[in-house]
C-alpha cells in the first residue's frame, strides 16, 4: 500500500509539473524568436545606412574629364555650411555665409513657408547626422488620415518585421521627396538664368532664403554705405559702356597717402602702374572664372589662344587645362588668400611669375587708417613679406575707392537697393581688364547651359550664392554685364562667353 501509494504520487508530481516544463519551453522558443527577429532587424537596418553610404561615397564629383553634366546636376547639395564662400569675414550680426543653392521664385510658389520648411529638413538631411536619423524620422512618421493610436495598433499587429520593412519604405520615399525637392529647386535656379540671359531679373526671383540673407546684410550695413546718387535704369549697353568708361578709374596702393606714406609703402609698392606695365595694352584678354559650369566645356584651347588672361584666387590649371586653359597672366585675389595659411600663398607656385592683385573691402568712406588697422583679413603683412621676399614680381593692393566706384555703378544702374558690400571678384577683374585690352572675353561669369550650383570647378562645394549672389551684389552685376554684351546669345548659352569692348575701342562723344 505504501509503495502504491508513492508511486500515485511520483505520477501526480510529474503529471503536475509537465505543464510547467511545457510553458518553459514555449517561453524560451518565443524569447530566442525574438532575439533572432530583434537580430534581423538591425542587420536590415545595418545594410540599408551602409548602401546608403556607399551611393553617397560613389556618387562624388570627379575630375573634369570624368564628371558629366549629368552627375553635376545631381549632385547639387549643401555641403560644409560652415564654408565661407561670400569674400567677407563672418559678422555675428549679419546673414549666416552657409546658404541654400535651391533657388525659387515666391511669385511662382504659394506656400513659400511650407516650402521652406521642406527646404529645412532637406538641408538637415545633407549631413552624415541626418543620414544616421533618416530612418528613425521616416519610421516615426505617422501615415496620413491615421490616428496615433491606430497606427500603434496597427504597428502591433504588423510585428516588429513588418514595422522595419515599413521605416525603410518610408525612407527611401523621404529621399524620393529630397531629389524631387533638389530637381525643383535646380528647375527654378534655372529659370532665373534664362532671364539673366535677356537681362531682365529681380531678386524677388531668389529663393527665399537668398532674398532673408541679402535683406539682412542690407539691415546690417558692415561697411556703413549711404549712397546718394542718381538711377540710371533706362541706358542702353552702349551709353553705360560709355558711363563706365567715364566714371571708373583702376587705381592701386601707390604709397603716398597716409597711413602709408608715414610706412615708406612707396618705396614698398611696384614703381610701375598697372597701366604702365602693360602699355600700351593686350589685343585680345579672356576673364575665367571658377564657375563649376566650365567643366566639360572644352574651352581651354580657346582661352589660351588670347594674348591674357585672368585667373581668380586659388583656381588651378592643373588636372583641368582641357576645360579652362593654362595660360595665366593676372591673377586677383581677395584678402583671404592672403591671411589664411592653407593656401600657402608664399610657397604656392600659384601665385608665382604672375602679376598679382590683391584687394579687401574698406569702410565705403574710405577711411585708409580705419582700414589699415582693421581689414576683413590681415593682407598687409603678407603683402610687405612677399614684396619684400619677390621684389621684381608685379604685386598691387587695389585702391578702395576703385572697389566703391564700382559699387556706385552698379548701384546707380539698378532700379532695386544693391547689397550694401563691395563687389564680387569677377566684376572687379572685368573692369580691371576693360582697362588694360581692347577686346574682352568672359567665361562663365554668365552661366551657360551648363550652369550648376557647383561653386568652383576645383572644389565640391555647392551653393546658389556662389551664382546669384547673397554677400556680393552678384545678380544686378551679371545683369548690368550682359546689357552691355556685344556677344551672340548662341555662344553665352553654349559657352558661357560674354564679349566685352576695351574702354580703348570705345568710342563716346565728348
Amino acid at each position: 500500500m505504501k509503495t502504491r501509494t508513492s508511486s500515485s504520487k511520483n505520477t501526480w508530481d510529474h503529471s503536475a509539473r509537465a505543464p510547467e516544463r511545457v510553458v518553459m519551453k514555449s517561453g524560451m522558443r518565443q524569447w530566442k524568436h525574438v532575439v533572432l527577429v530583434g537580430m534581423l532587424v538591425w542587420v536590415i537596418l545595418f545594410l540599408a545606412l551602409f548602401t546608403y553610404c556607399m551611393d553617397s561615397r560613389m556618387d562624388e564629383p570627379r575630375a573634369s574629364s570624368l564628371l558629366s553634366h549629368t552627375e553635376t546636376r545631381r549632385l547639387t547639395s549643401i555641403q560644409g555650411s560652415n564654408q565661407v564662400i561670400m569674400g567677407s569675414r563672418p559678422d555675428p550680426t549679419s546673414a549666416p555665409p552657409g546658404l541654400p543653392h535651391q533657388d525659387e521664385g515666391p511669385e511662382a510658389q504659394p506656400n513659400t513657408g511650407q516650402k521652406a520648411a521642406e527646404h529645412e529638413t532637406f538641408l538637415k538631411l545633407q549631413t552624415p547626422v541626418g543620414w544616421a536619423t533618416l530612418g528613425c524620422q521616416a519610421g516615426c512618421t505617422r501615415t496620413p488620415g491615421v490616428t496615433r493610436s491606430q497606427d500603434r495598433g496597427k504597428e502591433r499587429q504588423e510585428g516588429t518585421v513588418t514595422w522595419s520593412r515599413k521605416a525603410l519604405r518610408k525612407s527611401r520615399r523621404r529621399w524620393e521627396d529630397v531629389e524631387d525637392l533638389e530637381e525643383y529647386y535646380f528647375s527654378k535656379s534655372k529659370s532665373v538664368i534664362h532671364r539673366l540671359w535677356k537681362g531682365e531679373v529681380s531678386a524677388s526671383m531668389l529663393s527665399p532664403r537668398l532674398q532673408k540673407a541679402m535683406k539682412d546684410y542690407l539691415n546690417t550695413n558692415k561697411h556703413h554705405v549711404a549712397y546718394g546718387g542718381r538711377r540710371r535704369t533706362t541706358l542702353g549697353g552702349e551709353e553705360m559702356l560709355c558711363k563706365l568708361k567715364r566714371q571708373v578709374r583702376i587705381q592701386a596702393l601707390d604709397g603716398t597717402e597716409p597711413p602709408f606714406s608715414d610706412l615708406g609703402w612707396d618705396k614698398l609698392v611696384p614703381l610701375q602702374t598697372l597701366a604702365q606695365l602693360y602699355s600700351p595694352g593686350f589685343s585680345t584678354c579672356a576673364v575665367v572664372t571658377s564657375a563649376g559650369a566650365i567643366l566639360n566645356s572644352l574651352l581651354g584651347r580657346e582661352i589660351d589662344s588670347h594674348e591674357a588672361v585672368l585667373r581668380f584666387n586659388a583656381a588651378p590649371t592643373q588636372r583641368y587645362a582641357n576645360d579652362v586653359g593654362n595660360k595665366t597672366t593676372i591673377r586677383i585675389i581677395n584678402s583671404q588668400i592672403l591671411a589664411n595659411p592653407s593656401h600657402h600663398f608664399n610657397t604656392s607656385s600659384l601665385y608665382k611669375d604672375i602679376t598679382l592683385v590683391a584687394w579687401d573691402p574698406a569702410p565705403y568712406a574710405v577711411d585708409l587708417e580705419k582700414w589699415y588697422k582693421s581689414p576683413d583679413y590681415n593682407l598687409f603683412t603678407p603683402y610687405i613679406q612677399h614684396r619684400q621676399k619677390n621684389p621684381s614680381q608685379p604685386f598691387y593692393i587695389l585702391h578702395p575707392k576703385f572697389i566703391w566706384q564700382l559699387w556706385d555703378f552698379i548701384q546707380e544702374h539698378t532700379q532695386e537697393t544693391i547689397q550694401p558690400n563691395p563687389p564680387s571678384s569677377g566684376f572687379i577683374g572685368i573692369i580691371l581688364m576693360m582697362a588694360l585690352c581692347r577686346e574682352v572675353d568672359v567665361y562663365e561669369y554668365i552661366p551657360s547651359e551648363r550652369q550648376t550650383d557647383l561653386c568652383h570647378y576645383h572644389e565640391r562645394y555647392y551653393d546658389a550664392a556662389c551664382t546669384l549672389g547673397a554677400y556680393h551684389p552678384l545678380l544686378y552685376e551679371k545683369m548690368l554685364i550682359q546689357r552691355m554684351n556685344r556677344g551672340s546669345v548662341r555662344d553665352l548659352k553654349r559657352k558661357g562667353k560674354v564679349m566685352l569692348p576695351g574702354f580703348s575701342a570705345i568710342d563716346c562723344d565728348p
